[in-house]
């Protein structure tokens, strides 16, 4: 996908028709667009997601209000007015425009929410047709999920893989590398089939099949009830942490507060690594009493087996080094080896015929000196298990101990917090209790809730063996039977493929971070993608999970960024060479980003700059007159083939005029007007 033209038409601050030229050369990937904060860089991200979209991010005000404002006070009561964006991209080959406009009879002073028209448009060799479905045809370009990997505000984007976004991450990165299809075929399709064949036995007559049918759906019914219920929580749980962050975030930045709610940070930072530590030991404790828990029950057997062993080597019971076959011989002749006669009866007959009966029993004598050595070991690997659960149990109370020590700590600093003789302060403190709280309630609810889902996954996987094993008369049940098994092995199939797919991104895209994050990061951090596919930052100097200040955040946002386009791009370079019929997806997208740089200090900013034009094949960066000086502006500059300035029209007479300066020559940025607007002004390059 590459952007080609961006024309606006009276949307949101931009008055009358403006237009963005969008063409990139292959050395000169960026485009730079340079605003004021109110100047509409917000608006003009959003411009991109609205036309492909309809919708607007969460953080966009009064998103009724699609009209411009001066264009909506000028059109007088009765007449027609409307605003429109238009997007042309060309993609694999093909030119599309997508034209979403509103317009409407104006009849109120204040603008109302208004239901907005699509026309898609498709051209090929000069012809021109309009796409019938063009959501739908938009959704296979570029799925809406995809959204906030390609159009994104840079000082939010650390928002993607936090929280109750993660599912959401990890979904559209599946429909990035194209496990759409498994997807459908695990959640809709299979499943739909296998209730289909069911249906039938209602119909067939056969009473077990149709008790467990019956019992399944049941099942499945309240296995569905308990996930909705898991992911209503998990956007409560996303709500209350964000509520938590916030008051954190507040009471950082009082003055009275802020040394005390440092101090919390560091604690609650020790007291999650303490907690992951406390969980590996546990872990440790399990895994020793599974392989070797039995060794705790064999005391007293090793001595018995060394007696045993000891007194049967004493009574010769294990002799070695005489065959079977040369005594046999000895009998027959009836004269032993030393020449003395062996009459029958004899006693020396008698104990020949006692040798040969434990002659040649070298492989149980081997057994036996294996069990003896075997048995001898018993007693050390019972001293060295019972070792390494006395160090498991000692260092688990030493972290509990420390735990608690903590608990101590952050229980004084809330109440010292609360006692602080400042209003905000104690009105931010109770704001965070109170969500803490919340969230601890949350947070148990969604494990029982788990826990539930589990319990009832194995009960319907039980119910499902004794479908497929059940025995049936009829030849039509058998049948149907059969393709009920048959359908349940490929989903069983599908799932791992799954599985073992979605491991494969997540471990290529994890090396992609980590890559991307050590092209900007100066610092000793190494970021990880879980399985669960949220972002972890690590210190690796210490060995801990670091604590992430706003910047680090930013940073890892963008290297997630960068590597999900880095490896889309693979992907479809991939799938060009050689079609994959399990992995297809990727693509080559741009991408558009807003305050790249939000609040990082000048070494990480110089950084980004370098790195920003390498994400992928065109970016559009928006940024304001702070963001975009000294090595940034050189760095972004080289790469740009167009730069455009957000020129501010505002009609405060006392509002200083200002311009900016790019490359020696100073642009209008702040302008004086007859109403407050934007115009895009393109840049001498």
């Amino acid at each position: 996908m590459r952007l080609l033209k961006l024309t606006l038409d009276n949307f949101r601050v931009f008055y009358g028709t403006q237009q963005l030229d969008l063409e990139v050369t292959e050395d000169k990937p960026a485009i730079l667009i340079f605003g004021m904060n109110g100047a509409g860089k917000t608006t003009l991200l959003n411009a991109f997601a609205w036309a492909l979209y309809g919708t607007f991010s969460d953080d966009v005000e009064h998103q009724e209000r699609i009209i411009n404002d001066h264009a909506w006070t000028q059109t007088a009561f009765g007449s027609v007015v409307g605003a429109s964006v238009k997007v042309e991209f060309e993609h694999e080959g093909l030119l599309f425009t997508v034209l979403r406009t509103v317009s409407t009879t104006k009849s109120t002073e204040e603008q109302v929410e208004l239901t907005p028209k699509l026309i898609v448009t498709e051209s090929e060799h000069g012809v021109s047709t309009t796409v019938t479905n063009g959501q739908d045809r938009i959704q296979k370009i570029l799925p809406e999920g995809l959204r906030q990997f390609f159009f994104f505000n840079g000082e939010r984007m650390e928002r993607m893989f936090t929280g109750d976004r993660t599912d959401e991450v990890k979904q559209a990165i599946k429909t990035l590398m194209g496990l759409e299809e498994i997807e459908r075929a695990i959640a809709i399709h299979l499943p739909g089939a296998s209730r289909k064949l069911r249906k039938q036995i209602a119909g067939n007559g056969n009473s077990r099949l149709q008790e467990l049918m019956a019992e399944q759906e049941q099942l499945e019914k309240q296995s569905l009830d308990v996930h909705t219920q898991l992911l209503e929580l998990s956007k409560i749980e996303g709500g209350y942490k964000r509520e938590v962050e916030a008051a954190n975030q507040a009471l950082l930045a009082n003055g009275k507060a802020a040394p005390l709610q440092r101090q919390r940070t560091k604690l609650q930072s020790r007291l999650k690594e303490l907690m992951g530590k406390r969980a590996e030991r546990h872990e440790k404790k399990r895994d020793l009493l599974a392989r070797k828990g039995f060794l705790a029950f064999t005391g007293g057997i090793d001595t018995q087996v060394l007696d045993l062993a000891e007194g049967m080597r004493k009574r010769r019971e294990l002799p070695a080094g005489i065959q079977r076959d040369y005594i046999d011989g000895l009998l027959e002749d009836g004269l032993c080896m030393c020449g003395r006669d062996l009459p029958e009866g004899s006693q020396a007959r008698l104990a020949l015929e006692e040798r040969r009966y434990n002659a040649g029993l070298a492989d149980v004598e081997t057994g036996w000196m294996y069990l003896r050595g075997k048995a001898a070991d018993l007693s050390l690997a019972r001293a060295d298990l019972l070792a390494n659960l006395r160090e498991c149990v000692s260092e688990i109370e030493e972290i509990e101990s420390e735990i608690r020590q903590i608990d101590a700590e952050l229980s004084d600093i809330a109440r010292e917090l609360k006692g602080v003789d400042t209003v905000d302060v104690q009105r931010l403190e109770e704001r965070r209790k109170e969500f803490d709280g919340k969230l601890l309630d949350v947070l148990q609810q969604n494990r029982e809730g788990r826990s539930k889902l589990t319990e009832l996954k194995e009960r319907i996987e039980k119910v499902n063996r004794q479908f497929h094993s059940a025995r049936v008369q009829d030849e039509e049940s058998k049948r149907i039977q059969r393709q009920v098994v048959l359908v349940d092995e490929v989903l069983t199939a599908f799932q791992r493929i799954r599985a073992v797919k979605t491991e494969e991104v997540r471990q290529q895209l994890d090396q992609k971070v980590k890559s991307v994050f050590g092209r900007i990061c100066i610092k000793p951090f190494t970021p990880h993608l879980t399985p669960a596919f949220t972002l972890e930052l690590l210190n690796h100097s210490a060995g801990v999970a670091a604590a992430r200040s706003t910047g680090e955040n930013q940073i890892l946002g963008l290297s997630f960024v960068g590597a999900v386009s880095e490896l889309a791009k693979e992907t479809h370079d991939r799938k060009q060479k050689t079609p994959d019929a399990v992995l297809g997806g990727g693509g080559v997208y741009p991408v558009v980003m807003d305050a790249p740089f939000g609040n990082l200090d000048v070494a990480y900013q110089n950084d980004i700059a370098e790195s920003l034009p390498k994400l992928t094949s065109q970016i559009v960066t928006l940024l304001s007159k702070s963001q975009s000086r000294g090595m940034v502006l050189d760095h972004l500059g080289q790469a740009a083939s167009r730069m455009y300035v957000l020129r501010s029209y505002v009609t405060n007479g006392n509002a200083d005029e200002d311009t900016i300066t790019i490359h020696g020559r100073a642009y209008p940025y702040v302008s004086h007007g007859d109403f407050n607007h934007t115009v895009l002004e393109e840049v001498t390059l």
